[in-house]
């Protein structure tokens, strides 16, 4: 798999990710963990842009926004 994000794509989540992240929380790509498998460090922001956590996802977890 190509890597379909690059670092501060903004993405938001397409399922429940954690108790903080849920589905439709928005985020942003910090880190390309491994470009061939699609897996990325990603921070969640709530609606005034407050950390909700930094988490590593995979390319099937998240859309662009």
């Amino acid at each position: 798999m190509k890597s379909t994000f690059k670092e501060y794509d903004v993405v938001i989540a397409t399922q429940t990710l954690s108790e903080r992240i849920k589905k439709g929380t928005k985020g942003v790509i910090l880190l390309i963990l491994d470009a061939e498998n699609g897996v990325y460090e990603a921070e969640f922001v709530d609606s005034l842009e407050v950390t909700l956590g930094v988490i590593t996802v995979d390319a099937m977890s998240i859309e662009h926004a």
